[in-house]
């Protein structure tokens, strides 16, 4: 009798485990995709505060001068200006994106590739815009 007991017991775990396994391999993989997604929003919202800021000392001129605070994702490979483009490169999955918003003044500086909440100072000169980071 018990060990009747115990084979019906561990057969009724290996069913029930047939079913789990594969429920569990696709919520783990649509985590990935959903975190995948998060991260490429944050760096789409990043870029565009840093262009609509640029925008807005642009349209003021010579001394506007603003700081404001993005969040960079993980995964960023490397940040930086295209004469009127902010360019990020992220890593998504295996493969690299480019993440890009378009300004209307030419901008100039640097920008952080590390995770983590920015100060940046966004400063319209003669003819460009200057952007740093603290």
């Amino acid at each position: 009798m018990k060990g009747q007991a115990a084979f019906e017991y561990m057969a009724i775990f290996i069913i029930v485990m047939a079913f789990v396994t594969p429920v569990w391999f696709y919520v783990i993989s649509l985590q990935g995709d959903t975190t995948n997604d998060l991260y490429f929003t944050y760096a789409k919202n990043a870029a565009d505060k840093i262009t609509q800021t640029a925008d807005l000392v642009y349209s003021q001129g010579y001394p506007a001068k603003l700081r404001v605070k993005v969040y960079m994702p993980p995964n960023i490979l490397e940040a930086f200006f295209d004469d009127k483009t902010v360019v990020l490169k992220m890593a998504i999955d295996s493969h690299e994106t480019y993440i890009t918003s378009l300004s209307t003044g030419t901008l100039t500086g640097s920008l952080p590739t590390s995770e983590g909440v920015y100060w940046l100072d966004v400063e319209a000169e003669n003819d460009h815009v200057q952007i740093s980071y603290t």
